[in-house]
């Protein structure tokens, strides 16, 4: 499908997704209805970018946390949360790059999902062919 309900060109909607994380993702979402490339796109944002900012956040809970414990345990934890934090810069950047040249591309574990995800609509709807059903079982 070639067209966005958005308005916009499906890649710059894809784009759109990852701007602003699984934010942007929620809100390209609600506002796709017709493009399964889009909306895959706003699933992953939704699920891998939000996964790796959920991880980021709670590191930094744990490293606070930590204080009651230990000087060292805080000084990892906050290693780990940067560490996590650069990993979610960089898995962010691949995306918005990916969704700008190529239609799909999966991140591992939460691709899946967005496939998933994605598909549902298009099953209820009757549009995706009986064949690629079993990509949502």
């Amino acid at each position: 499908m070639n067209e966005s309900s958005t308005g916009l060109e499906p890649r710059t909607a894809s784009a759109l997704a990852y701007l602003a994380g699984p934010f942007s993702g929620a809100l390209m979402l609600v506002a796709e209805t017709r493009n399964d490339d889009v909306r895959f796109h706003a699933w992953q944002s939704i699920v891998g970018l939000g996964a790796l900012t959920l991880a980021v956040f709670l590191s930094y809970v744990l490293g606070v946390a930590a204080l009651l414990f230990s000087a060292t345990a805080v000084s990892v934890m906050f290693f780990v949360a940067t560490a996590l934090w650069v990993a979610l810069l960089i898995t962010w950047a691949i995306c918005l790059w990916k969704a700008v040249t190529q239609p799909r591309w999966h991140l591992p574990l939460a691709g899946e999902y967005a496939e998933r995800f994605a598909h549902r609509r298009a099953i209820a709807e009757g549009r995706l062919p009986t064949a690629d059903r079993r990509i949502v079982d």
